[in-house]
C-alpha cells in the first residue's frame, strides 16, 4: 500500500471515529494501534509498548505532571488570588497599576506552574473580572494577562525547556540558565 493512501486512509478512519462521538485520545490511539497492527504485525506493538514504557520512565518526563500537579495546587489553594491581591494593593495606586501587577503575578505563576496555559486560566479567571470591574478596557485586560503567561514558556521551570532538552538532548540547567534573563526582560518591558 502506498504512503498516500496510507494516509487517506488513516485520516478517513481517524473522522470516522471521531464523528461517531468517540473521545480524541482514544480515537488517536486507536487508530495508531490498528494501523500499526496492519503494517508492521504484532511485532510493531510490542515496539510501541516498548517504547512507551522506557519513555514514561524517563525522568526528565516525569516533572511535566509534577508541574501540573504544582498549577492545579495553586489554584485551587487560593494561592494565586492571594497574590492577585497583593499586587492590586502594591501597584493599585498607579496609572494602569493593576495591568502591571497582573503581568507580574502571570510572570510569578507562570514561573511557579511551569505551563503558560495553566498561569493563563487561572489569571483570567482572577484577574479578567476584576480589572473589567474597575474600568479598565477589555482590551488592554485580555492583553495583560495573555502577555504575561505566555512567558511560562522561557522563565524556568518550564515544560516547554524540560521537552526540548529531552529531545534535544541538550542540558535543563543550561536552557533553564539561558531563559531566565529573557524571561525577565520581557516581563519588565511589558510593564
Amino acid at each position: 500500500m502506498s504512503i498516500e493512501l496510507l494516509t487517506l486512509v488513516m485520516i478517513s478512519a481517524l473522522l470516522l471515529a471521531l464523528s461517531l462521538g468517540h473521545p480524541l485520545a482514544f480515537t488517536l490511539g486507536g487508530v495508531a494501534m490498528i494501523f500499526t497492527y496492519f503494517i508492521w504485525g504484532p511485532n510493531g506493538l510490542y515496539m510501541a509498548a516498548a517504547t512507551a514504557f522506557s519513555q514514561a520512565t524517563n525522568e526528565i518526563l516525569l516533572a511535566v505532571p509534577l508541574f501540573v500537579f504544582m498549577g492545579i495546587i495553586l489554584e485551587k489553594s487560593g494561592v494565586a488570588e492571594d497574590l492577585y491581591d497583593m499586587m492590586y494593593r502594591s501597584f493599585g495606586f498607579l496609572k494602569g497599576g493593576l495591568a502591571i501587577g497582573t503581568i507580574a503575578i502571570c510572570t510569578i505563576f507562570a514561573a511557579m506552574a511551569g505551563i503558560s496555559a495553566v498561569a493563563t486560566v487561572t489569571m483570567g479567571l482572577i484577574a479578567l473580572p476584576s480589572m473589567l470591574k474597575r474600568g479598565y478596557d477589555k482590551h488592554l485586560a485580555v492583553g495583560s494577562i495573555a502577555a504575561g503567561g505566555a512567558l511560562g514558556i522561557l522563565i524556568p521551570p518550564s515544560v516547554t525547556m524540560i521537552l526540548y532538552a529531552l529531545l534535544a538532548r541538550e542540558s535543563v540547567g543550561k536552557l533553564f540558565l539561558g531563559g531566565v534573563a529573557p524571561g525577565l526582560l520581557l516581563a519588565a518591558l511589558y510593564v
